[in-house]
């Protein structure tokens, strides 16, 4: 269904909708069942944080969000709960309803936010253009979690005051940027390959400029969900911006490759060099 309102909505993190004079997103994401399972409080926390990601990324911030849980056990609805609000509390970000459905087989939580667009300008992840540095920006302060080898914690340890510092200082810097996306369940390389389908070029990327934390093996971090990690494209008149964004944060920034005018994502690590993905010929979502 097409509408005026809808500005931008196939293959980002969020939708941006307009409404009068100002442009909202609006972003939905449900957690697996494993994960409840595993911890529920973690699943509830990530709720919440994964949303908040899919916001920013869109150049906006949070402003209010919504969930459904089916639950049947008292303990996981209160670990989950106190996830969730956990969480709001640490990005500043109020739950104002939700559905339980109380008898249901599985356990689930889904949650559904809205934001502001910072200067009614949104950052989208179909607007790459060759000749771009590929950058990525991301928190090595923090660890994984147990029992979750591929779950990224750089957040819950912090104080709201330094999240919302960190928070900030990507504002500031994304509107300097020509595309981006937060890093998602596919890694860093599975997002930086989204944003390229969605862009229609392809990318050079060295592996030995990503940030990665001491002692953290490279695969397990390439292949993490980030807890605050993005990857974008920036002119490299920009590049300079970005990085004096995002002094004042916690945050790591680096440029990593640059934007190609060919459909094929080459990486390389050390003098090895490999095709990725020839975006000509694969999908990487299929929306384009």
């Amino acid at each position: 269904m097409k509408s005026k309102q809808i500005v931008a909505a196939k293959g980002e993190d969020a939708a941006i909708i307009r409404c009068g004079d100002r442009l909202l997103a609006f972003a939905a994401d449900g957690i697996r069942h494993e994960l409840i399972k595993i911890d529920p409080r973690w699943a509830g926390y990530c709720s919440i944080l994964v949303n908040v990601n899919d916001i920013l990324s869109m150049n906006a911030r949070p402003i209010a969000a919504v969930n459904v849980m089916s639950v049947n056990d008292d303990n996981i609805l209160r670990a989950l709960t106190k996830g969730m609000l956990d969480a709001c509390e640490k990005f500043n970000v109020p739950m104002v309803g939700g559905h339980l459905h109380p008898d249901a087989e599985i356990e689930s939580i889904s949650v559904a936010m809205v934001g502001e667009v910072c200067g009614n300008r949104p950052l989208l992840s179909s607007s790459a253009e060759p000749g771009d540095q590929v950058i990525v920006i991301c928190d090595c302060h923090g660890h994984f979690t147990p029992g979750i080898p591929y779950s990224w914690d750089c957040t819950s340890m912090k104080s709201r005051k330094k999240i919302d510092n960190d928070m900030t200082a990507l504002l500031d810097a994304l509107p300097f940027l020509t595309a981006g996306k937060d890093i998602s369940n596919s890694g860093m390389l599975g997002t930086l390959a989204m944003l390229l389908e969605a862009s229609g070029v392809g990318a050079a990327v060295d592996i030995d400029k990503i940030p990665v934390p001491e002692d953290i093996n490279l695969i397990q971090w390439l292949t993490a969900y980030q807890g605050f990690g993005f990857v974008g494209a920036v002119k490299k008149e920009n590049v300079n911006r970005v990085f004096e964004a995002l002094e004042r944060s916690d945050l790591s920034v680096s440029v990593i490759g640059k934007i190609t005018a060919e459909k094929r994502f080459k990486i390389a690590l050390g003098k090895a060099q490999r095709l990725l993905f020839d975006l000509s010929k694969e999908k990487i979502t299929g929306l384009f």
